[in-house]
């Protein structure tokens, strides 16, 4: 039997990484969490942003998680134990009870962003939902959120004449309702 033609793993041939999952933790321990599921050997990834509270006496400035609850973190769909089993940790998100994959090419959005800097968390919107302005000359105003040509805009009717007008959201914060 011949084994010339086993190609040993070297850098040019790495072994496939396994796949990120969301991993949901309690409140305010994200910072904690990504260092535990570390040093069980791990790769894990929790985001943050520089924050400043302003308390009676002080103010001071914090890093705080870009999603709170949410640790992100590289394993085997099949080794969930040892995640789950770490203090703090509620469970790992999933879809129809086995663990919904996030791709490298979104955790590797969100990290640039983060080093970017400037990220902060923003309320989930879809196309199609309706939302507030929160600020600016709009503030208050209520519509629809749409999507033309890449840009999102505010949709806004007058049920009674059964007609609607937009206006493009560049420079609008808005909420949902």
């Amino acid at each position: 039997m011949q084994l010339n033609n086993l190609v040993p793993l070297t850098a040019s041939h790495p072994p496939l990484l396994p796949p990120w999952f969301a991993v949901r933790v309690r409140a305010k321990s994200e910072v904690l969490v990504g260092a535990l599921l570390q040093s069980k050997g791990y790769e894990a990834f929790t985001p943050t942003y520089r924050e400043q509270r302003t308390y009676s006496d002080r103010i001071r400035r914090i890093d705080a998680a870009l999603f709170p609850g949410y640790v992100f973190c590289r394993f085997p769909p099949h080794e969930m134990l040892p995640i789950v089993s770490t203090p703090a940790v509620q469970k790992i998100l999933t879809t129809g009870g086995v663990p919904a994959p996030i791709t490298d090419a979104e955790i590797e959005t969100v990290r640039r962003t983060a080093q970017a800097g400037g990220a902060r968390p923003h309320p989930w919107l879809s196309i199609g939902q309706k939302v507030r302005i929160a600020d600016g000359a709009l503030s208050g105003i209520e519509g629809f959120l749409i999507a033309v040509k890449g840009h999102q805009r505010l949709v806004i009717s007058a049920d009674l004449l059964q007609r609607a007008i937009s206006v493009e959201l560049n420079d609008y914060r808005v909420v949902p309702v």
